[in-house]
């Protein structure tokens, strides 16, 4: 009889945010994001409490928020630096960041032997690429789109928590990486916090 296995699909739904240099900009409750991961569940024996797990993944951030993102030419160099402020303009109906990412999530695999009432721990790591970003607004009827800011780390990585019972669990993600390279740019880090779902 082979191992049973766990969890080999699973999705995240979060309340996702940024931290560091904000300047006085907050983040709309509803900012939520999600996760939608491909995972090879490998115990390490038939009746072991432990495996590991690896996988392919797909990641959305989506940042609601009261700012706007501004890019300034530096002087005497070829670049730009990125920087979060409050916005004070015409008002906003819809100001929004999104970030989506291809990635790679890794997970060691702690659950209890017991068939039903299952409770699993699973630390992990997970590293990413940025394939999408832009920021959305909408005044009045006009829809405004802002694609490829010019200073961008595109390679994100950091450690992930998914800790529950059965099929259901609390998740959470830290960036360790920043949103932008430039010295000058506004230092911020992506983090989400919510629940993930596995379904096989």
């Amino acid at each position: 009889k082979k191992a049973t296995k766990f969890d080999r699909f699973n999705t995240d739904f979060f309340y996702n945010d940024w931290l560091g240099d904000l300047g006085q900009v907050s983040t709309k409750f509803y900012s939520i994001g999600h996760n939608i991961n491909l995972m090879f569940d490998i115990p390490f024996s038939k009746t072991s409490r432990m495996g590991i797990a690896i996988g392919l993944g797909y990641g959305h951030f989506s940042v609601r928020h009261n700012g706007e993102l501004s890019f300034k030419s530096e002087a005497g160099m070829a670049a730009y630096s990125t920087h979060l402020k409050p916005y004070l303009g015409a008002e906003r109906w819809i100001n929004r960041t999104v970030f989506n990412f291809v990635e790679v999530p890794f997970e060691l695999r702690f659950r209890s032997l017991k068939e039903r009432g299952k409770w699993k721990f699973y630390p992990g790591f997970k590293a990413g690429f940025m394939v999408e970003n832009y920021s959305k607004w909408r005044i009045g009827s006009n829809e405004f789109k802002n694609f490829n800011f010019p200073d961008l780390n595109r390679l994100h990585y950091g450690p992930t928590l998914r800790i529950g019972r059965d099929n259901i669990f609390l998740f959470g993600y830290y960036d360790m990486t920043t949103l932008f390279t430039h010295p000058n740019s506004s230092q911020l880090q992506l983090i989400s916090l919510g629940v993930s779902l596995g379904w096989f």
